[in-house]
This record gives structure tokens, C-alpha cells and sequence, in this order.
């Protein structure tokens, strides 16, 4: 950010903002906050007590320690002062995350949906989930602030700019009709895209700055993170390599498929299962579904030279009954071994949670937006981001280090 000779204003918002993205998650003395920003103590004293009027945030007591003098004050984030949507919106699941302003979940709701449900039903039926997961924590939609919103196709500026899935899902206008539904701002970002940020945030991936995360359910992709940064591509379509009929990973999960116990189809987490104790038809099948997802992985990992690899989706409970033979076939596939795969750790969540944390962004990139053009820092409430729209996330998205 350039700051204007003379204009102390300007200086007094940055040094608000610059003091709000030091909080974190642990609550911090003055000492802590002029440390984190640089400014005196006293200057750091001024700016820490404005964004507690302000509501930004709140005096967490006092803490004893030996000695003379009086115990230092601790201050926090205002947490509670509102709520994100993390909704992760799929052909067969809807998972809703509810969280306060850190990114803490409050409540999680996963719901299934009916086979064959219309686009006007898988509508109705999100916004049922989402007013569930909600209820469960306690809230309603008038504390939402925005709701991030993941789902399968090639988005770009919040809309699908093309469907991957088959059929009329999801719908191109999907962020104007949630909007509409749930009366905040609705940010949607591809799925794969959200779980790999998500990844990075909280998961086995924390802090990696190069990883592909391939998200394999009803079908399989990849979000990517290159130098810390999400990368999408020219226009949102980067990491669908799916979508090459001949790299096999639509072919893959049919080994799973075609298993048969007394006569009947078994789901994935039984063909696992049965895999991890030994059926010899489980764990050819568990071989050769890895080998197809192993051809794909190999191919990004000779192109991008990631430090990590995630696999994601509906699989994660398979764990090493997956990864062993993935591993080797990954290794077999390229030239030089890719030094880590994992299972992620956030299960079926890994979506929602990337869509709290691109809501976050998309708040710490309108903060500086506002800061360099108004003449007052903004006030924690939902009214202050109802302008908030996929453009200005653009900004955000790619941060390596946002507000906590």
C-alpha cells in the first residue's frame, strides 16, 4: 500500500488495519501489538483502544505475573461479533460449516442429496442445510456476514463459466440465487480450488507453499498452490485434467464400483475396508483404482514439482489402505519422488472451511481496499460487506498470510 506524504488519516487507518491483521487467534498484550506492527508502545496503546470502540476488538482480562506492577492487559479479536457460511454444494452432498470471524467452526451440518433432485431442489435443499447448521449453532441469517460457497465446474469472477458435472449442476447463477436467498454476499470459488486452500489453512498441508490437492468423489480434479498462492489459470479452469477421458481418472473409481459381495455393489469405504483385512479381490481393486489416480497425479508432479500432494474427497477414510499402493505408483510414474502424499485431516469439510477461509480474504482485501479510499475505518458489521463481490476476492484470494 503507498501512503500519501502528510496525510495522517491514511497513516492512522493502515496502522488500525496493520494492528487487526497482527490479533490472531491468541489474545496479545500492548507490548505483543507493537512488537507485531512496529509502532511505540504508546502509539500501539492508542491504535489497540480505537478498534476496541470501534468493536473490532475485545479486552480479555488481565493476567497475574510475579513481581511488582500492574497485570498486562490482553486483547482479542471480536469474534462473536459475527458469523461466515462455508457451504460446500456437490452433486450428491451439501456440507455446511458455520464459523465466527477466526474461522472457528461453530456448528457443521452434512446432508445428503435426494438422486435426481432438480436444480430449483438442490437449491431449496442448501439453504435448508445451511439454516440447520445455523440453528445448531445457536445463529440466523441475519448474523452472516458472507457465506463462500464451493462447487464442481470452471468458476470465474462467481459464476460457473462451465458445468463439468453433466446435467443442468450447478447452476451458472448460482451466487446471485443463493444471495438472494440467504441476504448476504455469496462468493464461489470450484471446489478443489477451496479444499486446497483449506488444506494449507488447517490441514496436513499447513503453511506448504507448493501442493496439488486432488479431490477425488463423483469425480476427480485438482486445486493447486504454486509459491503460496492459489493458481487458477487464465480462467478458472486450472487443475481439470479430469476432464482428459484418456489420463483414466474417470475410469478409476469402476474398480471399486464392479466389486461385488453376494451379488451385490458394496460402497467405497466397504471395498476399503475389506482391502485393510485382506480380500484379495478388495485389494485388487483398491490397486487398481490407485493406479488410475496415480497416473494423473504423476503427470501434475512432473509438471509442477509440488512439495506435497493431498488426496481429498470421499476416500480420505481409507488412509494407508489407499496411500501404500499410491505412493508407489506415483514413484513408479515419475522420475524423481515426490516427497510427501497424504490423506487430508479435514474429511468432508475440506471444502466448506476453504470457503470460510476465501471469505476471510475476501474481508482482510476489502479492508484495504476501504482503507486506502475512505476517510474512516470500517465498523464489524454486516451492512459494511453487503458490497463485498466476487472482483474484489480476486484481490484477496491469493494471500499467503491473511487475517487470522
Amino acid at each position: 500500500m503507498t501512503t500519501r506524504s502528510g496525510d495522517r488519516s491514511l497513516l492512522r487507518r493502515m496502522n488500525l488495519l496493520a494492528t487487526l491483521r497482527c490479533a490472531g487467534e491468541v489474545p496479545k498484550t500492548i507490548a505483543a501489538f507493537a512488537a507485531a506492527t512496529g509502532l511505540s508502545r504508546t502509539a500501539a496503546e492508542a491504535v489497540v483502544l480505537d478498534l476496541v470502540e470501534r468493536g473490532w476488538l475485545l479486552e480479555d482480562g488481565q493476567e497475574g505475573h510475579p513481581g511488582a506492577g500492574r497485570p498486562a492487559r490482553h486483547y482479542r479479536v471480536h469474534a462473536e461479533s459475527g458469523l461466515l457460511l462455508g457451504m460446500d454444494i456437490g452433486p450428491n452432498n451439501i456440507v455446511v460449516t458455520v464459523t465466527d470471524l477466526l474461522g472457528e467452526p461453530l456448528a457443521s451440518v452434512h446432508r445428503t442429496v435426494e438422486p435426481g433432485a432438480s436444480a430449483p431442489e438442490r437449491l431449496d435443499f442448501a439453504v435448508g442445510v445451511a439454516e440447520e447448521a445455523l440453528a445448531a449453532a445457536g445463529k440466523q441469517l441475519a448474523d452472516v456476514w458472507i457465506a463462500g460457497v464451493g462447487t464442481p465446474g470452471i468458476v470465474n469472477r462467481g459464476r460457473v463459466e462451465q458445468v463439468m458435472t453433466g446435467g443442468d449442476f450447478p447452476d451458472p447463477d448460482l451466487a446471485a440465487k443463493l444471495r438472494s436467498r440467504l441476504g448476504c454476499p455469496v462468493l464461489l470459488e470450484n471446489d478443489c480450488n477451496l479444499a486446497a486452500v483449506a488444506e494449507r489453512w488447517r490441514g496436513v498441508a499447513r503453511d506448504v507453499d507448493d501442493m496439488v490437492f486432488v479431490l477425488s468423489g463423483n469425480r476427480t480434479s485438482a486445486g493447486l498452490l504454486l509459491a503460496g498462492k492459489l493458481y487458477r489459470g487464465h480462467s478458472g479452469g486450472a487443475g481439470e485434467i479430469g476432464a482428459l477421458s484418456r489420463l483414466g481418472w474417470d475410469e478409476a473409481p469402476t474398480h471399486l464400483e464392479a466389486l461385488r459381495v453376494e451379488g451385490k455393489t458394496v460402497r467405497r469405504e466397504h471395498v476399503f475396508a475389506l482391502a485393510a483385512q485382506g480380500d484379495p479381490k478388495a485389494v485388487a481393486a483398491v490397486d487398481a483404482f490407485s493406479q488410475g489416480l496415480a497416473f494423473g497425479i504423476a503427470a501434475l508432479a512432473l509438471a509442477l514439482d509440488p512439495e506435497v500432494v493431498v488426496i481429498g474427497g470421499g476416500i480420505v477414510r481409507a488412509g494407508e489402505t489407499l496411500l501404500t499402493p499410491l505412493r508407489r505408483y506415483v514413484n513408479d510414474y515419475t522420475y524423481s519422488r515426490i516427497s510427501t502424499v497424504h490423506v487430508s485431516s479435514l474429511g468432508n469439510q475440506s471444502v466448506s472451511l476453504g470457503a470460510v477461509r476465501f471469505a476471510l480474504d475476501a474481508i482482510d482485501a476489502f479492508l484495504e481496499r476501504t482503507v486506502e479510499v475512505s476517510s474512516s475505518f470500517p465498523v464489524p458489521e454486516a451492512a459494511t460487506f453487503s458490497d463485498i463481490d466476487a472482483p474484489v476476492l480476486r484481490k484477496g484470494e491469493a494471500r499467503a498470510s491473511a487475517t487470522r
